[in-house]
């Protein structure tokens, strides 16, 4: 099994290392938002968060690439990470990206899909091997790279996917496995590349400044809850579509945080009271590496 030290080698023999910056979502910026909960949500976790009354937070949209330099146009992921905070004064945090799911049952084949990918004159060799690995993960493929390859108008036009499930436990003790969805409120088509290009590097962050000068930004939170025989501890299972679906809450981004620190480590394993972790593999792998990013990235 790969130890923390070594995912960083390899996320950094990908896309380099750049002094002071994340290992993967290296280019992003912070946003000041409140996020303000349905009655819905209080009725299915006890978690402060889920009250209703309104929540301070601290929001990062991002590029997935570990590469800061890499313009906003190039294929990519994208990210959007929330941190809640709490009446308590702790925190929670939902990490999620415009993939809407996890192709792998853990973080190796993650890894291994870096490892391949690095640019060279063998990597049309290494990809193949790769994916011959993990063929379950096959299915998954198209959807990511439709998302990956179309670059978005915005970061507020395009839903984001936590993709790990966790446990919902409300006031009675009544318990229910849910996954999240941020669903936006702006419906913009994707651009093509020229377009992308001829808006320039960083027009995604351009954009949103833009757009923040003009009126906040909005993201609605919805829980798909799972039913009998759904799998809450594998990242790469796919609920069936039916399955019910609650609005929880709505996200309002007021305005870019040029104050804050960008040293924020966002960790999908901190929860709140009313919300338990799955034994997902990669959600309890990620926090030991973001940590170790953390301290080697500050020093």
């Amino acid at each position: 099994m790969t130890t923390p030290e070594q995912a960083l080698e390899v996320i950094h023999g990908r896309f380099g290392t750049h002094e002071g910056r994340r290992a993967l979502h290296a280019k992003g910026i912070l946003c000041a938002a409140t996020f303000t909960a349905t009655p819905e949500a209080s009725r299915l976790t006890r978690a402060a968060h889920m009250s209703g009354e309104p929540t301070r937070t601290a929001v990062r949209f991002s590029n997935g690439s570990g590469d800061p330099t890499a313009p906003d146009y190039a294929p990519d992921v994208r990210g959007l990470a929330v941190s809640f905070h709490l009446p308590d004064g702790s925190r929670t945090d939902i990490l999620s990206q415009t993939v809407d799911r996890f192709p792998y049952r853990d973080q190796e084949g993650f890894l291994d899909l870096l490892k391949a990918s690095k640019p060279s004159a063998s990597a049309l060799l290494r990809l193949p091997l790769a994916i011959a690995k993990h063929p379950r993960a096959v299915l998954a493929y198209p959807g990511a790279l439709r998302s990956i390859s179309s670059p978005p108008a915005s970061f507020a036009s395009r839903p984001y996917f936590p993709f790990h499930a966790f446990k919902w436990v409300d006031a009675g003790g009544g318990e229910r496995w849910i996954r999240y969805t941020w669903r936006p409120t702006v419906d913009e088509p994707d651009l093509s590349r020229g377009e992308a290009k001829e808006r320039g590097r960083d027009y995604l962050f351009d954009e949103l400044r833009d757009r923040l000068g003009r009126g906040p930004v909005r993201m609605e939170l919805e829980v798909q809850i799972a039913g009998e025989g759904d799998d809450p501890h594998d990242p790469s299972s796919v609920w069936p579509a039916d399955r019910e679906r609650v609005a929880v809450g709505t996200l309002e981004v007021s305005e870019i945080d040029d104050e804050a620190d960008d040293g924020i480590v966002f960790d999908p394993m901190r929860l709140a009271d009313g919300i338990e972790p799955s034994d997902d593999p990669v959600l309890r792998f990620r926090p030991a590496v973001y940590t170790l990013s953390h301290e080697r990235r500050t020093g």
